[in-house]
């Protein structure tokens, strides 16, 4: 029996885990020597709140709760790709135009991490639109596939 993976909400649950453990990470240098990073947490006045806001939406967007006519979604899906623009596009900017706490201070591996969780969650909510789904089919383990018998023809030797 064919099971349906939809490809596209893989994208954003990944994107959405992948940039909200971005926020935890280091973003911009230490300013001196002994100093540690700054993270997004540290950086962002409020942009921490609003990209960590995006990734549970978008999560909850996502992932069917049960209910008693069946399972359904938090939020609807039409908003997965908003929320996936929105986040890529807070996070491109934060990259381009440094928060006012972190003036002349380079990047960190975790603004880039954040970019890349952005990105995968916005092209998972575009996907959403296209509708594209990974189809896999199971097979049982004692169903294998038929094997080629030869049969081997007398030969004929003349004496």
């Amino acid at each position: 029996m064919p099971e349906r993976i939809n490809a596209s909400q893989i994208l954003v649950v990944a994107g959405a885990v992948v940039l909200f453990t971005s926020l935890f990470l280091d973003w911009y240098e230490p300013r001196f020597a002994g100093e540690s990073g700054l993270s997004a947490w540290t950086a962002f006045e409020l942009g921490d709140i609003i990209l960590a806001g995006l990734c549970l939406v978008a999560i909850a967007a996502v992932i069917p709760v049960p209910r008693e006519s069946g399972a359904a979604t938090l939020v609807a899906a039409r908003w997965l790709p908003w929320l996936g623009v929105a986040a890529l596009a807070f996070v491109a900017i934060s990259l381009v135009n440094d928060p006012p706490a972190v003036r002349e201070r380079g990047l960190e591996a975790g603004a880039w991490i954040g970019l890349a969780g952005a990105a995968m969650l916005a092209i998972g909510g575009l996907l959403s639109f296209a509708r594209v789904s990974l189809v896999v089919t199971l097979r049982p383990a004692d169903s294998e596939a038929p094997t080629a018998t030869t049969t081997k023809q007398p030969s004929t030797k003349n004496a």
